[in-house]
Protein backbone atom coordinates (compact mmCIF):
# COMPACT_ATOMS: atom_id res chain seq x y z
CA UNK A 1 0.00 0.00 0.00
CA UNK A 2 1.49 3.52 -1.05
CA UNK A 3 1.73 6.64 1.01
CA UNK A 4 -1.21 7.85 -0.27
CA UNK A 5 -3.38 5.34 0.42
CA UNK A 6 -2.32 4.84 4.16
CA UNK A 7 -2.51 8.56 4.35
CA UNK A 8 -6.36 8.26 3.20
CA UNK A 9 -7.22 5.14 5.59
CA UNK A 10 -5.31 6.94 8.98
CA UNK A 11 -8.21 9.78 7.95
CA UNK A 12 -10.60 7.41 8.13
CA UNK A 13 -10.07 7.07 11.56
CA UNK A 14 -10.75 10.62 12.52
CA UNK A 15 -14.16 10.93 13.91
CA UNK A 16 -16.32 14.59 13.82
CA UNK A 17 -17.50 14.23 17.48
CA UNK A 18 -21.05 15.27 16.97
CA UNK A 19 -21.93 13.03 14.60
CA UNK A 20 -19.31 9.99 14.93
CA UNK A 21 -18.79 9.83 11.34
CA UNK A 22 -15.40 9.86 10.19
CA UNK A 23 -14.46 12.81 8.51
CA UNK A 24 -13.86 11.16 5.23
CA UNK A 25 -17.35 9.97 4.89
CA UNK A 26 -18.65 13.50 5.81
CA UNK A 27 -16.25 14.81 3.02
CA UNK A 28 -14.42 17.25 5.34
CA UNK A 29 -11.31 16.29 3.69
CA UNK A 30 -10.87 18.88 0.77
CA UNK A 31 -7.60 17.48 -0.46
CA UNK A 32 -4.58 15.33 0.06
CA UNK A 33 -1.09 16.04 -1.57
CA UNK A 34 2.27 13.63 -0.44
CA UNK A 35 5.68 14.53 -1.33
CA UNK A 36 7.90 12.45 -0.40
CA UNK A 37 7.52 11.85 3.26
CA UNK A 38 6.02 15.58 3.51
CA UNK A 39 2.22 14.91 3.74
CA UNK A 40 -0.30 18.54 3.48
CA UNK A 41 -4.31 17.84 4.08
CA UNK A 42 -6.93 20.42 3.77
CA UNK A 43 -10.00 20.17 5.63
CA UNK A 44 -13.52 21.82 4.79
CA UNK A 45 -16.67 22.21 7.12
CA UNK A 46 -19.94 23.35 6.24
CA UNK A 47 -19.82 27.00 6.98
CA UNK A 48 -17.55 29.10 8.30
CA UNK A 49 -18.93 28.92 11.71
CA UNK A 50 -18.30 25.67 12.97
CA UNK A 51 -17.41 25.63 16.60
CA UNK A 52 -14.04 26.30 16.87
CA UNK A 53 -13.87 23.59 19.93
CA UNK A 54 -15.12 20.43 17.10
CA UNK A 55 -13.08 22.23 14.45
CA UNK A 56 -10.01 22.44 16.50
CA UNK A 57 -10.62 18.58 17.72
CA UNK A 58 -10.48 17.58 14.21
CA UNK A 59 -7.84 19.03 12.72
CA UNK A 60 -5.62 18.43 16.12
CA UNK A 61 -6.95 14.45 15.34
CA UNK A 62 -6.24 14.47 11.69
CA UNK A 63 -2.16 15.54 12.56
CA UNK A 64 -1.75 13.21 15.17
CA UNK A 65 -3.35 10.42 12.93
CA UNK A 66 -0.47 11.46 9.76
CA UNK A 67 2.48 11.40 12.14
CA UNK A 68 1.45 8.24 13.86
CA UNK A 69 2.15 6.88 9.60
CA UNK A 70 5.17 5.20 8.80
CA UNK A 71 7.35 7.39 6.23
CA UNK A 72 5.86 10.84 7.43
CA UNK A 73 8.39 12.91 7.92
CA UNK A 74 6.20 16.32 7.90
CA UNK A 75 2.70 17.31 8.34
CA UNK A 76 0.87 20.21 7.20
CA UNK A 77 -3.04 20.49 8.02
CA UNK A 78 -5.24 23.15 7.21
CA UNK A 79 -8.57 24.19 7.53
CA UNK A 80 -10.23 26.38 5.10
CA UNK A 81 -12.70 29.25 5.17
CA UNK A 82 -13.07 28.85 8.82
CA UNK A 83 -13.18 31.77 11.13
CA UNK A 84 -10.76 30.66 13.14
CA UNK A 85 -8.90 28.83 10.79
CA UNK A 86 -5.99 31.19 11.19
CA UNK A 87 -5.48 30.23 15.36
CA UNK A 88 -6.24 26.76 14.64
CA UNK A 89 -3.64 25.83 11.55
CA UNK A 90 -1.11 27.86 13.71
CA UNK A 91 -1.60 25.76 16.82
CA UNK A 92 -2.51 22.08 15.26
CA UNK A 93 1.08 22.32 13.22
CA UNK A 94 2.99 23.33 16.10
CA UNK A 95 1.59 20.53 18.42
CA UNK A 96 -0.39 22.93 20.48
CA UNK A 97 -3.69 22.65 22.37
CA UNK A 98 -6.70 24.57 22.15
CA UNK A 99 -5.85 26.94 25.23
CA UNK A 100 -2.75 27.70 23.08
CA UNK A 101 -4.58 28.53 20.23
CA UNK A 102 -7.25 30.72 22.18
CA UNK A 103 -5.81 31.81 25.40
CA UNK A 104 -7.84 33.52 27.95
CA UNK A 105 -11.05 32.33 25.91
CA UNK A 106 -11.26 28.40 27.12
CA UNK A 107 -11.57 26.36 30.46
CA UNK A 108 -8.80 23.54 30.25
CA UNK A 109 -8.83 21.14 27.11
CA UNK A 110 -11.26 19.55 25.49
CA UNK A 111 -11.71 16.18 27.54
CA UNK A 112 -14.75 16.10 29.17
CA UNK A 113 -16.28 17.43 25.97
CA UNK A 114 -14.97 14.84 23.75
CA UNK A 115 -16.11 12.30 26.23
CA UNK A 116 -19.83 13.81 26.38
CA UNK A 117 -19.89 13.01 22.50
CA UNK A 118 -18.30 9.46 22.88
CA UNK A 119 -21.34 8.78 25.60
CA UNK A 120 -23.64 10.01 23.33
CA UNK A 121 -22.23 8.07 20.25
CA UNK A 122 -22.14 4.92 21.72
CA UNK A 123 -25.66 5.73 23.03
CA UNK A 124 -26.63 5.93 19.36
CA UNK A 125 -24.75 3.23 17.81
CA UNK A 126 -26.27 0.81 20.64
CA UNK A 127 -29.84 1.43 19.28
CA UNK A 128 -29.17 -0.52 16.00
CA UNK A 129 -27.52 -3.52 17.44
CA UNK A 130 -30.44 -3.74 20.29
CA UNK A 131 -32.62 -6.08 17.85
CA UNK A 132 -29.89 -8.77 17.71
CA UNK A 133 -30.35 -10.07 21.30
CA UNK A 134 -27.08 -10.91 22.44
CA UNK A 135 -25.68 -12.76 25.65
CA UNK A 136 -22.20 -11.12 25.52
CA UNK A 137 -20.53 -8.31 23.73
CA UNK A 138 -18.98 -10.74 21.74
CA UNK A 139 -21.69 -12.08 19.81
CA UNK A 140 -22.09 -8.24 18.67
CA UNK A 141 -20.45 -8.22 14.94
CA UNK A 142 -20.35 -5.64 12.00
CA UNK A 143 -19.32 -2.15 11.88
CA UNK A 144 -21.30 -0.56 14.16
CA UNK A 145 -20.21 -3.51 17.01
CA UNK A 146 -17.05 -2.49 15.87
CA UNK A 147 -17.56 1.10 16.79
CA UNK A 148 -19.30 0.37 20.20
CA UNK A 149 -16.06 -1.62 21.34
CA UNK A 150 -13.55 1.36 20.21
CA UNK A 151 -15.97 3.71 21.90
CA UNK A 152 -16.03 1.76 25.57
CA UNK A 153 -12.15 1.62 25.37
CA UNK A 154 -12.47 5.41 24.80
CA UNK A 155 -14.47 5.70 27.40
CA UNK A 156 -12.84 3.32 29.99
CA UNK A 157 -15.59 0.68 29.73
CA UNK A 158 -14.75 -2.81 29.47
CA UNK A 159 -15.19 -3.86 25.79
CA UNK A 160 -14.18 -7.59 26.43
CA UNK A 161 -16.07 -10.41 24.86
CA UNK A 162 -17.68 -11.78 28.43
CA UNK A 163 -18.61 -8.05 28.83
CA UNK A 164 -22.13 -6.52 28.55
CA UNK A 165 -23.47 -6.11 25.63
CA UNK A 166 -25.52 -3.08 26.34
CA UNK A 167 -24.39 -0.34 28.57
CA UNK A 168 -25.28 3.27 29.51
CA UNK A 169 -22.71 6.74 28.77
CA UNK A 170 -21.11 5.65 32.28
CA UNK A 171 -20.36 1.79 31.98
CA UNK A 172 -23.29 0.64 33.87
CA UNK A 173 -24.94 -2.59 32.31
CA UNK A 174 -28.71 -2.77 30.85
CA UNK A 175 -31.14 -4.47 29.27
CA UNK A 176 -31.89 -4.49 26.00
CA UNK A 177 -35.32 -4.34 26.95
CA UNK A 178 -35.04 -1.51 29.42
CA UNK A 179 -37.65 1.00 27.64
CA UNK A 180 -36.27 4.03 29.14
CA UNK A 181 -33.02 3.01 27.42
CA UNK A 182 -34.72 1.83 23.90
CA UNK A 183 -36.01 4.95 23.75
CA UNK A 184 -33.14 7.64 24.64
CA UNK A 185 -30.70 5.42 22.02
CA UNK A 186 -33.24 5.86 19.30
CA UNK A 187 -33.49 9.69 19.90
CA UNK A 188 -30.03 9.97 20.17
CA UNK A 189 -29.52 7.91 16.87
CA UNK A 190 -32.20 9.70 15.32
CA UNK A 191 -30.45 13.26 16.21
CA UNK A 192 -26.89 12.39 15.05
CA UNK A 193 -28.50 11.03 11.60
CA UNK A 194 -30.11 14.41 10.91
CA UNK A 195 -27.62 16.60 12.14
CA UNK A 196 -25.54 14.37 9.75
CA UNK A 197 -28.02 14.75 6.43
CA UNK A 198 -27.77 18.63 7.64
CA UNK A 199 -24.11 18.50 7.23
CA UNK A 200 -23.97 16.96 4.19
CA UNK A 201 -26.37 19.06 2.84
CA UNK A 202 -25.24 22.77 3.62
CA UNK A 203 -21.35 21.00 2.69
CA UNK A 204 -23.11 19.95 -0.59
CA UNK A 205 -24.48 23.92 -1.15
CA UNK A 206 -21.00 25.38 0.01
CA UNK A 207 -18.70 23.36 -2.19
CA UNK A 208 -21.16 22.17 -5.62
CA UNK A 209 -20.49 18.15 -4.32
CA UNK A 210 -22.28 15.26 -3.61
CA UNK A 211 -21.39 13.33 -0.62
CA UNK A 212 -22.07 9.77 0.55
CA UNK A 213 -24.52 9.55 2.83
Amino acid sequence: MNLRSRVLDALGTVYDPELDEPITRLGFVGSVAVDGGAVAVRLRLPTPQCAPNFAFLMAADAARALWGIEGVTAVDVVLEDHYTGDEINATVNAGGSFADAFPGETRGELDALRALFQRKALLARQSRLLSEGPRRLGDLHGPDADRCRALRRALGIDASDEAAPFVTGDGTPVPADDVRFRRMASMTALSLETNGGMCRDLLRVRYGEEVAA
